[in-house]
This record gives structure tokens, sequence and C-alpha cells, in this order.
């Protein structure tokens, strides 16, 4: 019995060596990716890649500096001024910059700093009065041939003296208002850069165009703080001078009938009036009425009011009521009565109402004549109360 069980347990042991023998040798497996967002331990990039790329901005940085001071002594300075800010666009891109790199674009500021004291903005010379002060412009001039339009002239301060700088970028931008313009000029080759100012979306507001030098590089920019120039459009005042003139073969009427008809209904293109008697300009009226600007200058009030009121009440005929030959004791009048709205600075009309052949009647001549008078004030208003939109659109048209 213990022979066959060391036979059996023979024959078992030769089994398992046998298949142990010819089982095929295990395939390696491949490395297992690392989790998405960690560095694989086998494929990373090697630690010192961070310092390469720090040392390669350096190096730029630093050719920088050095091109950008030469070209400043070389009196390149819009070159110059590019280096500079290629400076500080490389020290934005890295998001942990060195001491080296952080020493080097202070430097670049300190230059650009420099610079910037030394750039001057001045508005061209259409912008100046007699005096050298820079005027405002009229908003209502804008898209005229009358218009002005921003310009500036770029200097920079060599040392001995000023030079005109070409080529240097300038951008002009709504600070206050809107409207369509050119954005970005460079200076012509005597330091002129002149902005194209198309339209303003309010004639009714002040609108303040600025210009300053902006340098761009690689999504950086760089302003200079200080150096810029603000143009200033303005509406005109509302500040108005109403003159009255009523007249007839009678002479003169005082004080005009039809004054605070007018008056009253003008109110509401909100002008803030003051009063002149258009007596006192005797012949010199119709001249102001017709919008002769030499008779309007005449009249010294351009400095505090930019619109005349101009109204006529003119009464062309009176005459007695004859029946069959018999008189009576009734007299007839017409009346015409016009107003006009004129602008000072240069007598354009701008606008002209008319109520014409208006009869009165009364006892006597004068009488008829104030009557007349009364009803052509009357039905004045009734046409300045319909037409007030009209005179608003008119002061604030730019065609005109």
């Amino acid at each position: 019995m213990r022979k066959i069980c060391a036979v059996l347990m023979a024959l078992l042991l030769i089994g398992v060596l046998t298949a142990c023998s010819s089982t095929p040798a295990a395939t390696p497996r491949p490395p297992e990716k690392a989790p998405e967002g960690k560095p694989q331990t086998a494929a990373q990039e090697p630690k010192t890649a961070p310092t390469q790329d720090m040392k390669a901005s350096l190096s730029r940085m630093q050719d920088y500096l050095q091109n950008g001071k030469a070209k400043m002594d070389q009196g390149n300075i819009v070159e110059g001024i590019r280096q500079l800010v290629d400076i500080l666009a490389e020290k934005q891109k890295l998001q942990n910059p060195s001491k080296d790199i952080v020493d080097v674009a202070r430097e670049a500021e300190t230059e650009l700093t420099k610079i910037g004291s030394a750039l001057t903005l001045d508005s061209g010379v259409e912008w100046l009065d007699d005096n050298k002060n820079q005027v405002n412009a009229s908003v209502i001039d804008v898209g005229t041939g009358k218009a002005l339009q921003p310009s500036v002239i770029v200097t920079y301060n060599m040392g001995k003296g000023r030079t005109l700088v070409s080529a240097m970028p300038v951008s002009f931008e709504f600070v206050k208002g809107s409207g369509i313009l050119t954005g970005f000029v460079n200076t012509n080759e005597y330091g002129q850069a002149n902005c194209g100012l198309a339209k303003l979306d309010s004639a009714t507001q002040e609108h303040i165009i600025r210009a300053s030098i902006p340098f761009s590089s690689n999504g950086y920019t760089w302003k200079f703080g200080g150096v810029e120039k603000d143009f200033v459009y303005v509406p005109p005042t509302r500040k108005a001078t109403i003159l009255v003139m009523e007249r007839s073969d009678l002479g003169p009427s005082q004080p005009p009938v039809i004054l605070d008809a007018v008056y009253n209904k003008l109110k509401g293109v909100a002008f803030d009036f003051s009063q002149y008697d258009g007596v006192l300009l005797g012949d010199n009226f119709t001249k102001v009425f017709g919008g002769d600007p030499q008779a309007i200058q005449a009249l010294g009030v351009q400095k505090d009011v930019s619109y005349l009121v101009s109204v006529l009440n003119d009464c062309t005929l009176v005459s007695q009521v004859v029946i069959d030959g018999k008189p009576y004791n009734l007299y007839k009048s017409s009346v015409t009565a016009t107003t006009r709205v004129i602008r000072v600075i240069d007598g354009k009309i701008l606008y002209s109402g008319v109520v014409q052949g208006i009869a009165g009647q009364g006892g006597t001549k004068e009488k008829a004549v104030v009557d007349g008078y009364k009803k052509a004030a009357e039905e004045m208003a009734k046409k300045l109360d319909k037409e007030l939109g009209e005179i608003s659109k008119a002061l604030t048209d730019r065609s005109k």
C-alpha cells in the first residue's frame, strides 16, 4: 500500500513540473497613465524647463532695454519707446517672474516715465485764439466744412530744445458723449495727427474727445499718464435777445402788443431771453431782421447771446370804411406779423414764421391799428405753438 502511494505522488509531481515548464512568459503591461492634470513620473518635462524660459525672457528683455536706450540716444523716439514697452509685454506673460526680470521691467518703466515727462501734446493752431488759448468747437458745425477737427502736434524735449516726433501713434476717443471718429492716427513728418470727426450722436449736449499716446505690444498697452489733450464740442447756448418792432403809418407802437405772445410761446424751446427795444435800432432794424451780419455785430450782443428773435408786427394798411361814397366812423387795418430766429455768429435765419393779412378794426385809426396788432399777435402765438418742434430742430440742425 505504501508503494502505491509513493508512485502516485511521483506521477503528480511530474505533471505539475511539466505544466510549469510549458506556460508562456507573461507579456509586460504598458505603464499606467498618470491621472489627468498630474505630470507623469516617467515622461514628464525636465524640471529645468521653466528656468530656461525665464532665462530666455530675461535675455530678450535685456536686449530690448539696451536697444531702447540706444534708439532714444539716436533720436529715434518711437522705436525707443516700442522697445521699452516690449519689455513690459514680455514680463506680463510670465506668472512668477524672477527678481532679475522684475528689475529690468522696473528700469523700463522708469525710462518710459522719463520719456513721458519730455513728451507734449499741443492742439493744432486752428484751435487757438489770438491769445494762444484753446477754444471750444461748435456741435452744430460737425459734419460741415466749418467744423474743427481734433488735431495735435507731438513734440519731445531733447534737452536743448523740442523736436517734432513723426510716426507717433495717437489715440482719439470720446470721454464724454459719443459719435463717429477716426480712433488711431500716426503723426506725419511735421509731428501732427488729425482726427476725422464725422458725426456726433447728440447736438444738444457737450462732447469731449481726448487725444493720448498709446503703445501696444502682444496684448499689453502703455499710455503716458498726463500726456493728453482734450477737445470740447459745445452746443449753442439758448440765450437769446428778442427785438420787436410794431409799426404803422402812425409810427412805432410802444410797448409792442406782440411781445408777450411771442415771448411766452418761445419759452417752450428753453430760450433764456433778454430784451432789446427794436425802436432804438431805427433803420438798422430792417438790416438785423434780414440777417445782416454787420448790423447784428453792431448790436454788441454776440458775447452774451447765441440767437436773436426778431419780430416785426407791420400794419401795412389802415383806412376809413366808405360805403356808397359815405364815410363811416369805422376804420380797418391789415397787419402782417413775422417772427424770425437768427443765429448771431453769422446772421443765418434758422426759422421764419409769417401770418399775413390779419384784419383789425376800430372807431379810430389808432384803435384799428391796435386791434390789428392784437389779432396778429394771437395768430402768431397759434403758429408758434404748432411749430415749436420745427424751431427746436432748426436750432440743432448741423446742415444749417
